[in-house]
């Protein structure tokens, strides 16, 4: 029986859907629907360990881009020592838009990385309650209940 190409692109939407999937696959229990307890504990620690990695490697690269931001404020305070009592208004006028667009942007990467770190914990906490009420991870609730 062939579907037509638009049941095809629907059954892909749901298949793309399926957050669990590439986690079920990575653990070589892609067409499993029920899984055994131990190959539910090891699906559901991929999947946080997964979320963690991803989330980690977000705050790393605000940091880094916030590390860069201040080494940047360091060299335009080092350029404007360096040139001793020979600045002039304009080398002041330019040193202070770079530090307070310096300023600005560590604000903003301030800021992301807080909301980041608020996300984070709930993003967390988010999975980890979807993964409890998947069905293909039931045999984990059957145990909390005892």
């Amino acid at each position: 029986m062939k579907l037509g190409k638009k049941k095809e692109e629907e059954l892909e939407v749901d298949v793309q859907k399926d957050y669990l999937l590439p986690i079920l696959k990575k653990c070589g229990f892609a067409n499993a629907k029920d899984l055994e307890e131990e190959a539910a504990i090891q699906v559901k620690n991929e999947a946080l360990r997964s979320l963690k990695e991803r989330l980690l490697t977000r705050a790393e690269i605000i940091q880094r881009r916030l590390d860069d931001e201040q080494k940047n404020l360091e060299q335009a305070y080092m350029k404007l020592k360096r040139r001793g009592e020979t600045f002039g208004s304009s080398d002041q006028n330019d040193y202070e838009t770079e530090v307070a667009q310096a300023n600005f942007r560590m604000d903003i990467l301030t800021e992301r990385a807080s909301q980041h770190y608020k996300n984070s914990l709930q993003k967390f906490q988010d999975l980890d309650r979807q993964l409890m009420e998947d069905p293909r991870l039931a045999v984990l609730n059957k145990d909390s209940k005892k």
